[in-house]
Order: C-alpha cells, then sequence, then structure tokens
C-alpha cells in the first residue's frame, strides 16, 4: 500500500506512487515530451495515452507513466483517475497567479543577477535575445519560444539562487502553456527588444532600471493574453438573435 505521506497528489484527487530515479531512456522521452509540450507542439488539453506514447517512442507504458506522472508534478500534465492524462490546460485564475508570482520571482533574481553577473554572462543574454529576433524574423514560432524561455532561465541561473531558480523555471514552462491557450491574436508575447532593454541595464548595473523593465516585461506578456472570464454568462439572444 502507497503511504499518504510519499504518494504524490496530482489534480482533482489523483494519487500517484513515489517517483522513481531517471534512467537515460526516461531522460530522454521527458526531454522530447516537454519540449513538445513547451513549444506548443502539443496543445493544452491533448490527451496522452500510454499505448500510443509508448509505440511512437519505442518504450515500455511503464517509461510512459514515469515521465508523465514528472510532467505532472512540474504542473505541465493533468492525471485524472480512469480518464488518464492530458497536457495540463491551466484557467484564468492560475494564469493571474502565475504571472503575478513570476512578477515577485524574477525581481528578487534580477536584482541579484545585476550584481552577480560578468561582461561575458550579460553578452550571452544579448545573444540570445538576438537569436530570437531571428527566429521571429525566420517565422520559427518554437525555436523564438525556446529562446524566449532560455533568457529567462538564464537570467535566473544568474541570480545564483538554485531554489528560485527551479521554482521559475517551472513558472516559465506554465506561462508557455497560458500562452498557447490564451495569447491574442496576432500577440507576440515575448518582446526580443525588451529583453535587449533588461540586459542592457544590466551592463550598466542599474538595478533599479533593470527591475522597471522586467516588470513592465512580464506585464506586457500578461497584457497579450486574454483572460478574460470564459465562464460568464452569455446572452445566446443578444449574441445570435435575427437583427431587426
Amino acid at each position: 500500500m502507497i503511504s499518504r505521506k510519499k504518494a504524490i497528489r496530482t489534480r482533482k484527487g489523483a494519487v500517484n506512487p513515489p517517483q522513481k530515479r531517471f534512467g537515460q531512456t526516461d531522460k530522454r522521452v521527458h526531454r522530447d515530451l516537454y519540449a513538445a509540450i513547451i513549444d506548443h507542439s502539443l496543445s493544452p488539453g491533448t490527451a496522452l495515452q500510454e499505448d500510443a506514447l509508448a509505440m511512437a517512442f519505442g518504450v515500455s507504458r511503464t517509461v510512459i507513466r514515469k515521465v508523465l506522472q514528472q510532467l505532472a508534478l512540474e504542473r505541465l500534465v493533468d492525471i485524472v483517475p480512469n480518464r488518464g492524462a492530458s497536457v495540463a490546460k491551466p484557467t484564468a485564475e492560475e494564469a493571474r497567479q502565475v504571472f503575478e508570482a513570476r512578477r515577485v520571482v524574477e525581481r528578487i533574481l534580477v536584482e541579484k543577477a545585476v550584481a552577480r553577473a560578468s561582461d561575458a554572462d550579460i553578452a550571452e543574454l544579448i545573444a540570445t535575445a538576438n537569436s530570437e529576433q531571428l527566429a521571429f524574423e525566420a517565422g520559427n514560432k518554437q525555436e523564438r519560444l525556446k529562446l524566449s524561455g532560455d533568457f529567462h532561465r538564464r537570467l535566473a541561473k544568474l541570480g545564483g539562487n538554485k531554489v528560485l531558480g527551479d521554482f521559475l523555471n517551472e513558472l516559465v514552462s506554465r506561462t508557455s502553456l497560458i500562452i498557447a491557450l490564451y495569447e491574442s491574436p496576432g500577440a507576440v508575447p515575448c518582446s526580443h527588444s525588451e529583453h535587449l532593454e533588461i540586459a542592457d541595464a544590466m551592463k550598466r548595473r542599474d538595478v533599479a532600471k533593470t527591475v522597471q523593465y522586467m516588470e513592465h516585461h512580464l506585464l506586457h506578456i500578461e497584457a497579450q493574453t486574454d483572460l478574460t472570464d470564459i465562464h460568464q454568462k452569455v446572452d445566446f439572444r443578444s449574441l445570435f438573435g435575427a437583427a431587426d
């Protein structure tokens, strides 16, 4: 019997066994599934059938189950009893909380990064932002999303707080799901020019400006999503009624 203390509880009360250490095969499957989710190759709500995934990867269902449990811990997958796993589909309220958490966490990490980052570190951030622009110009959305996340993850690492950095990694991945669900038509949610502003302020060792630019940037990302209440009551008569 699984100990209640050691069990892993996923959404809607599902209980999964504790994780075992990943082998090389597990890591490969996790890497590819993780990438497919955050670059929107797998949309939020997509069913993740164990049999189909096992066949696609050429591995056992046990491996797939273990990876799905890990992705559930990372909040990228939902596992529901008797229904199986699917790509997580965050609610609008969860999205707002993710953005709020990012503003708090990234403010701390940015302040620390300005003091800790070397000129070479900042040059890498600038190179990442420039590569992001090239991906945008080439119409490569998947690469642009990856590089955008890389910018924030690199910056978090420079902050030197691994606990906050790990938390931010999760928040960045969850933001990708939010963008997939709620991105407004034609929006460019993570602007490379704003990344360059942040890196330039870091280069000048201007803590206040770096924090200001990061907060503006995160608010801009949130503003590019439509988080209105999708469950509000709709007046179908007004919406579809015949014109007078």
